[in-house]
């Protein structure tokens, strides 16, 4: 069994559910935008897809409990709410991207979670 707390691997998989989201955005991006015109859905696609591969790097980092991972997230999470709820609240996808940001975002400023990552 594993030594890392419950809501800990519940929060790197809500992170890894997170940059999968976002590099499956960017790869539909990338496919409507190359029936286009390629350079323009490779412009279309790069953001999404860089948001995707760094939240992969933080649910490695949440994973392994690294004191990085916890900063990091958090940032990143932190602008994902503040977009949210800039966003269309009467889209579901952005809804369900607000959520699942507010909950990591809530979940790491709790002191025990804190605590794992020291």
């Amino acid at each position: 069994m594993s030594d890392k707390p419950t809501g800990v691997l519940i929060l790197a998989i809500l992170q890894l559910i997170s940059a999968l989201s976002w590099l499956a955005l960017g790869a539909l991006a990338f496919m409507a935008g190359a029936m286009l015109l390629p350079l323009f859905g490779m412009l279309l696609a790069f953001f999404p897809l860089i948001i995707g591969i760094i939240g992969l790097i933080l649910f490695y980092g949440l994973w392994s409990l690294k004191g990085w991972a916890w900063f990091w997230t958090l940032i990143i999470n932190l602008l994902g709410v503040i977009l949210g709820l800039l966003g269309n609240l009467a889209d579901i996808m952005n809804l369900l991207s607000l959520a699942i940001s507010a909950i990591i975002v809530i979940y790491l400023l709790l002191p025990s979670t804190r605590a794992y990552f020291k």
